[in-house]
């Protein structure tokens, strides 16, 4: 990878709500360059008047010099995309999930091993600095024996300039809050180890007229004996996102929206450690880390390929576990 974030040439494909972020913050925030590869036509002459150059095609990022891409596109293209880039000479960070499914995304990790690269999934939420204090302070409650984890919202209040049915979260085949909030399932195996089986049931509750699953709660154990519970849906109000962690000396409470984590122990101490970080600042540091990475020192809250296949298996043992009504495995093999 390239450590000099100035001769780093980083290319945005896909220019919606996600991709325009990454273009922002990266452009007003650092000196790595830029260049924007829009999938539609008719946003080209809107990013040109943004600052950042706009390119048409891979073959024309590879004659550039382009060493990174963030691929910020609809979840049926990734595999197609990240290739492309990877054969453009690019190290690849890809928006959550990484395909719509484990099997995909490990077709796709395999390709870019392949070529010589490196890829790396989007989960933002390990670069939090909530969800960090959260994780350094586990230690203080001693062995933990449950975790319970919630994200639920209502979907048409995701995206309120245009009509949540038309959105990717409505459509099944890569839609559906196992895929859009696989963040929860990433940052469980990331703190308290991947399952190897799964419990679950999946649901489309016809609240909102869309044919992707509207709701999913995920039940499995870890190796060390923590039995986790997720539950994830899109037709909540207020918005809710938190995860409790009860252990043998106390408890922790992380408000994910907040970043506020509450720890509470067993002799009656109480405490709260509060965040001042903005949600732009999460995502700079998630980019950053991708852009400044090299071999040896890689950021330990990168979420890698190898994990964004396992989260993506665990989507997969859900689905299964709901249809069987009985615990499923998770492969999590080559």
């Amino acid at each position: 990878m390239v450590s000099d974030p100035q001769k780093a040439l980083c290319i945005v494909c896909g220019t919606g709500s996600a991709g325009l972020r990454h273009l922002q913050l990266i452009h007003n925030a650092t000196d790595v360059r830029l260049a924007a590869l829009p999938i539609r036509p008719e946003r080209r002459q809107e990013l040109a008047s943004f600052g950042v150059p706009v390119i048409e095609s891979w073959g024309q990022a590879a004659l550039l010099g382009a060493t990174h891409a963030i691929i910020a596109t609809d979840t049926w293209r990734h595999g197609a995309d990240v290739i492309d880039a990877v054969k453009a000479g690019c190290q690849i960070l890809v928006e959550k999930p990484i395909g719509t499914d484990a099997a995909a995304a490990r077709a796709t990790l395999n390709a870019v091993r392949a070529a010589g690269r490196e890829l790396w999934v989007g989960c933002c939420l390990r670069f939090q600095d909530g969800l960090n204090t959260f994780r350094d302070t586990l230690s203080e409650i001693g062995r933990v024996h449950s975790v319970v984890v919630a994200c639920r919202s209502w979907l048409p209040d995701w995206r309120p300039q245009r009509p949540y049915s038309a959105s990717y979260s409505a459509r099944a085949e890569d839609g559906g809050v196992l895929r859009d909030m696989i963040h929860e399932i990433d940052y469980c195996g990331w703190l308290f180890g991947w399952p190897r089986a799964v419990r679950a049931q999946v649901r489309n509750l016809r609240g909102l007229g869309i044919a992707a699953e509207e709701a999913a709660d995920l039940f499995w154990e870890t190796a060390s004996g923590t039995m986790v519970t997720v539950g994830l849906d899109y037709v909540s109000r207020p918005p809710q996102r938190w995860m409790r962690a009860s252990g043998e000396r106390g408890w922790l409470h992380w408000d994910g929206l907040t970043g506020t984590v509450t720890v509470a122990l067993a002799d009656g101490s109480k405490r709260e450690i509060a965040s001042t970080q903005k949600p732009d600042e999460m995502y700079l540091a998630q980019d950053l880390a991708f852009v400044r990475a090299v071999p040896g020192r890689i950021d330990s809250r990168s979420a890698t390929g190898e994990d964004g296949v396992r989260a993506l298996a665990v989507c997969d043992a859900a689905r299964r576990a709901s249809e069987s009504r009985a615990e499923e495995p998770v492969p999590h093999g080559e």
